[in-house]
């Protein structure tokens, strides 16, 4: 296995944390779904560019559900 994935696995599986921190504190489920989803799928993903690449869309879809009031 590439050290590289294992890196943007651990990056992407922190940010996911912050957002379940931060979903946590301020009740919000919208936060607490995408942290999770963001620490569990590099467990899935075997590249590079998908695992970054999904996790940008990932955030971006959190970013408009607020940005439209979800």
């Amino acid at each position: 296995m590439d050290p590289w994935i294992i890196f943007w696995g651990i990056f992407i599986s922190l940010i996911g944390f912050g957002f379940l921190r931060y979903g946590k504190k301020r009740p919000d489920g919208v936060a607490i779904v995408t942290g999770l989803v963001l620490m569990i799928y590099p467990y899935f993903i075997t590249s590079i560019a998908w695992s970054i690449s999904i996790g940008i869309a990932v955030c971006a879809l959190y970013f408009l559900l607020h940005k439209y009031g979800f």
